[in-house]
């Protein structure tokens, strides 16, 4: 893995600023198609990523203190491609603990996080805490990830949406709530057991249309105080079937 870090030394195989020369019109003697053409070169991908990027989150540093730390542009491999990550970090508190926010886009891979944390406890994404503190529905994804790298505007809006969700629901980590931690693993561990749930639901269908009642009985029976009504039909006709020995 490649990267850069604030000096955006990495030019995507183009000429350094130095190497261009400098602008002319067309109306000016000696002027080249060249000349013109280098003069408009549009931005690097490390040039658009740090200015979208301070843009959508310099209210960290303006309203909330926090520091920018590194910022990381340059390539993953042939397969990841580019990526660019950015960290911000708040002032140690009294107890020694800061809290975090990470910024990481990887295009090619249609990945883009916004990741919050805090010292001694598990992060979390964006999407978990608009999902806990928000709401509505999380904003949905404007742009392609792949059209935004070459298309700066573009990038700076999908970060300003980012940005934006934070700002409506990230009270409680601005203020540095250590109960929002707790109550963002109690949220995680509630999804996670209803995803187990949902699992053994449908294990559950294909046992009883396999004429498996025993199984069935076992999948569904600690569960009996939460099924709906399809499963508790489910259960119960399994049941009458194991009592006649079918």
């Amino acid at each position: 893995m490649t990267a850069c870090n604030d000096s955006m030394t990495e030019r995507d195989d183009r000429l350094d600023g130095d190497q261009i020369a400098s602008p002319a019109t067309s109306d000016e003697p000696g002027t080249s198609l060249v000349t013109l053409a280098l003069a408009a070169e549009p931005p690097t991908f490390a040039e658009s990523f740090a200015a979208a990027e301070r843009t959508a989150f310099a209210f960290l540093v303006d309203e909330h203190g926090f520091q920018a730390g590194e910022r990381e542009v340059g390539r993953a491999g042939s397969e990841r491609g580019v990526f660019g990550r950015v960290v911000y970090r708040s002032p140690p508190s009294a107890e020694g603990r800061s809290r975090q926010v990470t910024l990481t886009i990887a295009p090619l891979r249609l990945e883009l996080d916004l990741e919050l944390s805090r010292t001694a406890s598990p992060p979390c994404r964006i999407e978990e805490l608009h999902a806990l503190e928000g709401r509505g529905t999380f904003p949905r994804r404007q742009h392609g990830l792949y059209d935004a790298m070459h298309e700066p505007e573009q990038l700076q809006a999908e970060f300003l949406r980012l940005a934006g969700v934070l700002r409506a629901c990230g009270e409680r980590f601005f203020e540095d709530d250590p109960w929002l931690w707790e109550d963002l693993g109690a949220k995680r561990m509630r999804r996670d057991q209803d995803d187990e749930v949902r699992r053994t639901l449908a294990l559950s269908k294909e046992r009883f249309r396999a004429r498996e009642w025993k199984q069935v009985i076992e999948l569904l029976a600690p569960l009996e105080y939460r099924l709906g009504s399809t499963a508790t039909a489910r259960l119960a006709y399994a049941k009458r079937k194991v009592r006649q020995g079918a």
